[in-house]
């Protein structure tokens, strides 16, 4: 099925939308005619971001800037939203803190599931009633490859990506019947600024933005997950292959040689 403007439109609230994914995904469905309710931290960069999608692709655009998490924020969309048909939510804000677990304050730990669980779930329950009531709409939500297995150094932000990808599979199989699409993209290593400012050592390029965002909306309402990317995908087959214990030792060594090379 993809995407459709009858089936997914008129409007689709995008979160984390200013950079990265979540800008991609901003510019894939104006260009597809959808407007756009975009919620992102980075307020001037959003601005700019909705400004050059009115003016290319004749959408309509809402800024929403601020913390999904915040009371506040979530009013504003309410108050947004109210009067609009939001036939698309895509997720896509996220926290990684990559340390060791011990290393790292519980605080840090409990934000990630506030933005990464408690963030997704909260929109869900705003959006899909609307969408399951009308017999039409779609939800996307952002996995990780960290999240197919326990990922040392990310393991937190790993477990919130294995809750990801399960809440996905499930919604799917429930919301099918009712006409609301669910896809999970499973996404590798992506040039987004939060990689970059990473800086993680090895010899593999990270995956574009567009072929994920691309990949993500041909698979809406065809399956209820998607890894992007040929190489990607094989990784995520050979490593089902695998006894758990083994990718979990090869997780570990491939990130600490990746983000730690001083400690091999």
């Amino acid at each position: 099925m993809s995407l459709s403007l009858r089936r997914h439109g008129p409007w689709a609230v995008v979160v984390g939308a200013a950079q990265g994914i979540g800008a991609e995904f901003c510019r894939q469905l104006a260009a597809y005619g959808i407007n756009l309710v975009m919620v992102a931290l980075e307020d001037a960069e959003l601005r700019s971001l909705a400004r050059d999608l009115e003016r290319e692709h004749g959408v309509a655009t809402r800024t929403v800037p601020g913390d999904i998490t915040e009371p506040v924020v979530l009013a504003r969309l309410d108050e947004t939203t109210a009067a609009l048909e939001v036939g698309l939510l895509v997720y896509n804000a996220g926290l990684a803190v990559l340390a060791e677990w011990l290393a790292t304050p519980v605080e840090r730990h409990l934000a990630m599931i506030e933005v990464n669980v408690r963030g997704p779930l909260r929109l869900i329950g705003r959006f899909a009633p609307a969408m399951a009531a009308r017999g039409r709409g779609g939800v996307i939500l952002l996995s990780s490859m960290s999240g197919l297995q326990g990922t040392p150094l990310l393991a937190t932000y790993a477990a919130t990506k294995a809750f990801t990808l399960n809440l996905a599979e499930s919604l799917w199989a429930e919301w099918r019947p009712r006409g609301v699409d669910v896809t999970a993209v499973v996404a590798g290593s992506t040039d987004t600024p939060g990689y970059r400012a990473s800086a993680p050592r090895t010899t593999r390029a990270p995956m574009p933005v567009r072929p994920v965002v691309a990949a993500a909306l041909r698979a809406l309402g065809r399956r209820p997950w998607v890894i992007p990317g040929r190489a990607n995908k094989i990784s995520g087959v050979v490593l089902a292959l695998l006894p758990r214990r083994l990718v979990i030792g090869f997780m570990s060594r491939t990130m600490h040689a990746m983000y730690f090379p001083s400690r091999e």
